[in-house]
């Protein structure tokens, strides 16, 4: 048995109104669609843009390929490097604003060195100095004295 839905009756209509709502839903699909193609059309502009403002920075400044790059630390390795500086007695403190990272520190601030057991603790910072502040510990990259890492002055929890 064939039923024919194009008739005009109940079943018809619904087939119509069926066809209808359909429409609407690829419409609004597609609307969707070309929404989240745009907003990662805009995000991929967005950070082409920002490279490409780095590199026109890093041409202008003379940066680039020297400069050191922030060191990721954990929440656990940034308390055992706090403790480690907290031990040393004879780390001197500069009496100076503290640097934000990567900002470099004035010729005058004296770099210190690392505790070897940090080092041998948390491999990434070999290589590294730091300078204690009144308020912060920061690791440097002793080549560009460029701040790579930032801890602050107070017990941090593991």
């Amino acid at each position: 048995m064939i039923i024919n839905l194009e008739s005009t009756g109940p079943d018809g209509q619904l087939l119509q109104l069926f066809r209808a709502v359909a429409r609407q839903c690829a419409k609004r699909t597609t609307f969707i669609i070309m929404l989240a193609c745009l907003g990662f059309a805009v995000s991929a502009q967005i950070r082409g843009g920002e490279s490409t403002n780095a590199s026109a920075m890093e041409e202008t400044t003379g940066g680039g390929k020297g400069v050191a790059a922030e060191l990721t630390l954990s929440d656990e390795q940034r308390g055992r490097f706090y403790e480690a500086v907290m031990r040393i007695p004879n780390a001197s403190v500069v009496d100076e604003p503290a640097p934000a990272v990567a900002d470099a520190l004035p010729s005058a601030v004296p770099l210190q060195d690392l505790p070897a057991g940090i080092v041998r603790e948390i491999p990434l910072v070999r290589g590294h100095k730091f300078v204690k502040f009144d308020d912060r510990i920061v690791v440097v990259d002793p080549k560009s004295r460029v701040v790579v890492a930032m801890m602050p002055r107070y017990k941090l929890l593991p």
